[in-house]
């Protein structure tokens, strides 16, 4: 399933403008409150502040979008629990099964991608099934940003992020939970507020790991031996890498002294 680009972004910058105000304050407010106990908040809730938010469009599922020599521009609604008949979805990729075809595929060979991403969840948590939510960005040749928005209680997501030879830069909700896989030669910032929510778990090469949250709650996210809650992984061969929440300030660009002394 394909939708327009264009009429996604115009769609996004109207809602996000209109509901601008209806959400400044509470932000602010969760800007100023302490982080929420990570044991008890075992699913995401919506970072608007409000649970009449609505997405900027209609929300689709396992949405594929392959491009060659093209950017990759655009607002993408995903609804996981949403059902789509075989017959409409797109080819599996090389090697996949169908528990394991993505919520969200963006793939260009040549070009940017710039991603704008809404999951949308229901008014209530409800038991987790051991599947999360899969979203995979990958260019051969372009930097990629993507930024992650939740409407309502969501199950945790897997973002998998692949650029050989650009920048790639995360913008979280507050109420991820769960761990970073960071891979680059080039540097790699997380943000101030981040790092106060992070513990560093290793650095192997050129390869680094945190866990975002209360470490003690992860046996209650195990399955089997896999972790099961939310996960970022990041591989830009050539590339910086900045993840920052979403409602932080953009992170100072990387001059000379800050690569030498970057974390």
């Amino acid at each position: 399933m394909i939708i327009l680009e264009k009429q996604l972004q115009d769609e996004c910058a109207e809602v996000e403008e209109a509901g601008k105000d209806q959400t400044e304050a509470a932000n602010n407010a969760m800007d100023d409150a302490p982080p929420p106990a990570y044991s008890t908040h075992v699913q995401h809730t919506s970072s608007s502040g409000s649970t009449e938010f609505q997405p900027p469009s209609k929300p689709t599922n396992f949405l594929s979008l392959v491009l060659k020599d093209k950017p990759i521009r655009g607002c993408y609604v995903i609804d996981p629990r949403m059902e789509i008949p075989l017959n409409l979805l797109p080819p599996l990729n090389t090697g996949e099964t169908d528990q394991e075809r993505k919520n969200l595929f963006l793939r260009t060979k040549d070009g940017s991608i710039d991603a704008d991403i809404w999951l949308v969840g229901q008014e209530e948590a409800t038991p987790r099934s051991g599947r999360r939510t899969t979203l995979s960005l990958s260019s051969d040749d372009g930097s990629i940003t993507a930024k992650i928005n939740t409407v309502k209680v969501i199950a945790p997501f897997l973002l998998d992020i692949y650029s050989r030879d650009g920048r790639v830069t995360v913008l979280l909700p507050r109420s991820f939970h769960g761990s970073l896989l960071l891979t680059t030669r080039q540097s790699t910032k997380l943000s101030d507020d981040l790092m106060q929510q992070s513990t560093m778990l290793s650095t192997v090469e050129h390869t680094r790991r945190y866990f975002v949250g209360d470490t003690g709650d992860v046996s209650h996210r195990l399955f089997g031996n896999d972790w099961n809650g939310d996960e970022l992984k990041v591989v830009s061969r050539d590339g910086r890498i900045i993840i920052r929440y979403k409602d932080e300030a953009e992170l100072p660009k990387f001059g000379f002294f800050s690569r030498i002394f970057s974390s």
